[in-house]
This record gives C-alpha cells, structure tokens and sequence, in this order.
C-alpha cells in the first residue's frame, strides 16, 4: 500500500462559521478517515476568529483525524476590491500548499475558491473538482446586488464560464444543476449531484415521549432570498393547524425583530452546536425562499437538518429539486404561493400530516437514505475514485477506514 492521496479543499466559508461547520468540516473528516491526506485552506471572519474556545474545537476536531488546517483572514469591505485581495492571497498559499503536499487533487468549494486555484499555477496534472453551490452572477442579479449586463456582471460571468472549462469534474446540488452545467459544457468528464447533508449522529429526532415546545421552527440566516414578512404571514396562519409559539434561530436578530411584535415567536441566536437540541423541540420546519431561477440549483442546509430531526418540512415551490420530493415521500407540505389562501390550506394539510404517527420516523429515514453526510463522503470518494483513475491506486480501492 502507498502513501495516501493529497487532496487540498479550498473554501471561501470559514470552518469557524456555521456553514462550514455544517458542511465542510464532517466531509473533510471523514474523507480523512477514508485514508486521503487532507489539506483544508479556508477563509476565517475576524470575529470568529476571536473567539478562541470555538477555535479550539475545531482545531481539535481536525486534529483529531490529521486535517491539516492553513487559515486565512476573510476581507469584507471595500466588497470588490476586499475579495481581489482574497483570492491574491488564497492563490499564493495554495501554490504554497501545493508545493509541501503534491496534491492530485485541489477541491474547490465555490466559484472563489475555483479561481483561486486557477491562479495558484499549480503543477501539470493536479485535477481541479469544481465543487459548485450555485449559480453566483445569476442570484446577484436576481436580487439585486448588480445590474445583468454591468461590467461586474459580465467579469463574473467570464470567470464562471472559465471554472468550468478548466474543471476535471463537478458537484452540484440538484438534478435541475446538472442538467444546466452539461448544457454549458457537454464534454465535462465527470459530474455528481451531492445534495445538501446533514450528520445523522448530531441531528436527531425527539426521544421518545418528548413533547414539542413550539410549533414551527426556522434556522438560519435572514433577508436577502430569505421571505421573513412571508415566513410570518404563514405562521400566523397555521396557528390554529399547528399550536406553539414559532421559534425563529437566526445570527440575524434584528432582521427577526424588524417582522413584529414578540408575541408571535421566539426569536434566539443559539451556538452551531445547540441548533439540533433545539430543532427537536417543534413540531415542523419551515422556511420560505424567493424562487427566483438560479434558486433551482440550490439545496437548503436546513432541509436536510430538519429531516434527520425527524421533523416534516414546509417550504415554497420553485427551490432546488424540493418540488418532487417533499410531497412525493410525505415529508412535508409545499405552499403553492404566497397568499392567505395558500397559507391556510398548506397549514391544514400540515396539521392533518402532523396527526401520522410514521411521520418522524419517515423523515428520519429519507435523511438517512439521501441527506447523510456519510453518504454524501461516499459519493465524494467515488469522485475522487474518478478524477483519480490511473494515477495510482485510490484510496477507496485501497480500503481506507470509515
């Protein structure tokens, strides 16, 4: 048996922050455990980086399973400039990187992290996994934050456009994704749908006997796609289907506060760690985001999350691949628009739902079946397997512990 594969990942999101927390430290431990020497470079927020106890948790969690961990200082403002500074830097110490590990591949979480690497010049043969979380210029666009056609638009788009050319393979979110990036370059030699996932051993359902506290529950940022003014119009409406306060758990308070008077919901900014205790104290998840197109390639985290909570799902139309599944497998309910109408027959239909004893049970099994950061490892080390195939033995043929 030879030396393990070095792959280095790439992430513009901090391991320090939630969503990285979430979803990209469990994959890269568990690649890790699969045998692959894994380099992690990310971007950390200052005020994260502060705070030493959360630092030091994931420290010892990489520790723990031989991660390697470069750091750098995420720049916010002045916005453009701020991020050309990033990706200077991030490119200079992946070459760094590159250098000390002789990575085959460099995994690249995002368009930013991609560019990154496509500037670091790293030597002939190192495969480049575009590991895509949408669509970028198009929901900057779809929102507002820039003008389609501005010559900011146009850059990105050029650099979006030149990822993919220079990628060995993908990952995207849904069906709906893939379907578009084959259209974009039919000759891409190998992509993979990895939806969103959640760790089944953090995320669990109530213990048995345990009463729900409130009624709906929503986690996660606010504003921007997310329809807070939607979100508590619906939660009014279901009051009388779905009883219990509405538990909002968002780093966004004021945004929370800005919906209206306190009597409607709690509102709390808990650590990463504690959203799990407290998804298993509702009764339902819900969440509303504006279904603008670009919104087809994504897959919520807190989807995934509340599912293998054992908890059903309300959601609009129009996000991802959710359209057929969270009817189809009666794990939820699809609110058709945002109207009052809408809002009381969803409500309806999620109280007569919430009446099967199989319900929690059956999330907790579609979790475990198609959202389980296990399964989402497996898929990547089949990638892996792929991009890898003739430069040596890989470690999934090698039979690296799980």
């Amino acid at each position: 048996m030879g030396p393990p594969l070095s792959v280095i990942y790439v992430s513009y999101d901090g391991a320090l922050d939630a969503l990285g927390a979430s979803q990209v430290v469990p994959y890269l431990l568990g690649l890790a455990k699969r045998g692959f020497a894994v380099t992690l470079i990310s971007f950390e927020k200052p005020e994260q980086w502060r705070r030493e106890d959360l630092r030091g948790r994931i420290q010892a969690r990489l520790d723990a399973c031989s991660v390697r961990w470069r750091p750098i200082r995420y720049n916010k403002r002045p916005r453009v400039p701020a991020t050309l500074w990033d990706i200077l830097v991030g490119s200079r110490i992946i070459a760094s990187e590159a250098q000390r590990a002789k990575p085959v591949i460099v995994h690249c979480r995002g368009d930013i992290a991609m560019v990154m690497a496509r500037w670091a010049g790293l030597p002939r043969g190192t495969r480049l996994l575009y590991d895509v979380r949408g669509f970028f210029s198009d929901e900057r666009v779809e929102t507002g934050s820039w003008r389609r056609g501005s010559v900011l638009d146009l850059t990105v788009k050029r650099l979006e456009l030149g990822n993919l050319r220079r990628a060995d393979g993908a990952v995207v979110l849904t069906r709906r994704a893939a379907e578009r990036l084959r259209q974009r370059r039919p000759s891409l030699p190998s992509i993979q749908v990895i939806p969103t996932c959640a760790d089944e051993s953090v995320y669990t359902p109530p213990m048995p006997g345990q009463k729900p506290e409130f009624g709906l529950v929503y986690s996660g940022s606010l504003g921007t796609w997310y329809m807070g003014d939607e979100m508590r119009a619906f939660a009014e409406s279901a009051a009388a289907a779905v009883p219990g306060r509405t538990l909002f758990l968002t780093p966004d308070l004021n945004e929370a506060r800005r919906l209206g008077p306190a009597e409607w919901a709690e509102i709390r900014s808990v650590e990463p760690g504690a959203v799990a205790d407290w998804l298993r104290r509702a009764r339902a998840l819900f969440f509303f985001i504006r279904p603008i197109p670009s919104k087809r390639a994504s897959c919520p985290t807190k989807f995934a999350e509340g599912l293998a909570s054992g908890l059903p799902v309300v959601c609009n139309r129009g996000i991802g691949d959710l359209d057929e599944i969270v009817e189809e497998e009666r794990v939820g309910v699809l609110v058709d628009n945002f109207s009052e109408a809408a809002y009381v027959a969803a409500a309806q239909r999620l109280g007569r739902l919430l009446e099967d004893p199989a319900l929690s049970g059956r999330c907790r099994r579609l979790a475990e079946m198609r959202y389980s950061v296990r399964l989402g490892v497996d898929a990547y080390c089949q990638l892996y397997d792929e991009l890898t195939a003739g430069v040596a033995m890989t470690n999934c043929e090698r039979g690296g512990t799980t």
